[in-house]
């Protein structure tokens, strides 16, 4: 029997993109679920007005983000 894989991305986590290490970006929930990678939406620390969706991919990859708190 397969184990269901616990995410690595939970909402409430933080990260900073490599080039900007002073915005932090704070996830705050799942992004679409129709693409194959899972995604999500994160919001600016400080300006919940700025929203982005990434990618799980990009959010782990360490040469643009890195987890932060």
């Amino acid at each position: 029997m397969f184990k269901k894989n616990e995410p690595k991305i939970e909402v409430g986590d933080k990260f900073v993109k490599i080039d900007d290490p002073k915005t932090i970006w704070v996830v705050a929930g799942k992004g679409s679920s129709v693409a194959p990678v899972p995604h999500y939406q994160v919001v600016r620390q400080g300006y919940e007005s700025r929203l982005r969706t990434l990618s799980e991919q990009v959010l782990l990859d360490t040469d643009y983000y890195r987890r932060v708190g």
